[in-house]
């Protein structure tokens, strides 16, 4: 066991010495917390399998010019583009996809050539990528083990919690694709439970297993079923908002469908296309009510105002 991981270490070391400029042992000792004679034991391996190290005095060690994975070779274009990819994937908290990202572009830029190298790291600091919205918190595991489930065609047993239960509730379900929107990551699935397809936000699974039982059903691409379910489940709907206030939906409004606005006397005009049930919509606008009116379907209004009418009557029970 300890040899591979030592050969595991090797390989990771030879492939970090492809994809940088230079690497001192202190950077070395950080990435793998060992020791500085572990670093020169693990090098002089490298050299004894015939890679060419230098040791720059005083700056570190490299590869040999020339010694690349041919025939691989990047434009300067496309080393900007990596390298902006890079900075973008830096920002994404879904763990195990930046460590998979990383862990391949330290592959792909180990056939850059020393110039390409150079100019990456010259381009280093003056490129950034900020981003004040946050995807959440996600197991560790739970996209590995939804893909293993996709490729397997094994039912898949999550513990998932909406943002209206108390708690999570199990259910089977066979993954048909995932996707990133509006800042988190998405699975779409045949629910076992409800029988049907549904959406789940995976930062809202709590629990993931896959089982042995095999998938019920063969199912469309995920592109194809989105479209379908979309088609038949999309609810026009437009509110007017006092302009000066708008902001404070601007994020939220994605989840629910916006498509475009326009101003008219000093408020702005949203419309959406609602792929959600409309109720969800109108318990969402309650917390703009102030600020915001539906102007059709005039059945959402009449089900906002119900539903202020009830909560107003309730709590006029609770303080009595």
């Amino acid at each position: 066991m300890d040899d591979l991981k030592r050969f595991d270490r090797i390989l990771k070391i030879f492939f970090l010495l492809q994809s940088n400029y230079v690497l001192t042992n202190e950077e070395l000792q950080r990435r793998f917390g060992i020791g500085r004679r572990t670093i020169y034991r693990d090098l002089k391996a490298l050299e004894s399998a015939g890679i060419p190290i230098v040791n720059e005095a005083g700056e570190g060690y490299s590869i040999m010019e020339g010694f690349r994975i041919p025939p691989l070779r990047f434009t300067q274009e496309e080393t900007l583009g990596l390298m902006v990819a890079e900075k973008v994937m830096q920002q994404q908290e879904t763990a195990f996809i930046k460590q998979h990202f990383e862990s391949a572009l330290i592959k792909i830029k180990s056939s850059f050539l020393l110039q390409q190298k150079y100019h990456l790291l010259q381009m280093e600091g003056r490129v950034s990528f900020n981003r004040d919205i946050k995807s959440g918190n996600y197991l560790p595991n739970v996209i590995d083990v939804l893909v293993n489930s996709l490729l397997t065609k094994h039912i898949a047993l999550i513990s998932y919690q909406k943002r209206t239960d108390t708690e999570p509730i199990p259910r089977e379900i066979e993954p048909v694709g995932l996707y990133f929107e509006n800042y988190f990551w998405y699975l779409l699935a045949y629910c076992h439970l409800r029988g049907e397809y549904r959406n789940f936000r995976i930062d809202r699974v709590s629990s993931v297993q896959l089982l042995e039982k095999q998938f019920t059903q063969e199912h469309l691409p995920l592109k194809e079923l989105r479209t379908k379910i979309s088609a038949t489940q999309i609810t026009p709907i437009v509110i007017s908002v006092e302009k000066e206030h708008a902001h404070y939906m601007f994020w939220e409004r994605m989840e629910y469908g916006f498509k475009k606005e326009k101003e008219t006397n000093g408020r702005l005009i949203m419309y959406f296309d609602c792929p959600t049930h409309p109720v969800s919509f109108a318990r969402w606008l309650m917390r703009f009510v102030d600020i915001a009116t539906i102007i059709e379907p005039v059945s959402l209004q009449q089900e906002l105002v119900q539903i202020l009418t009830d909560g107003l009557r309730n709590n006029e029970k609770d303080h009595r």
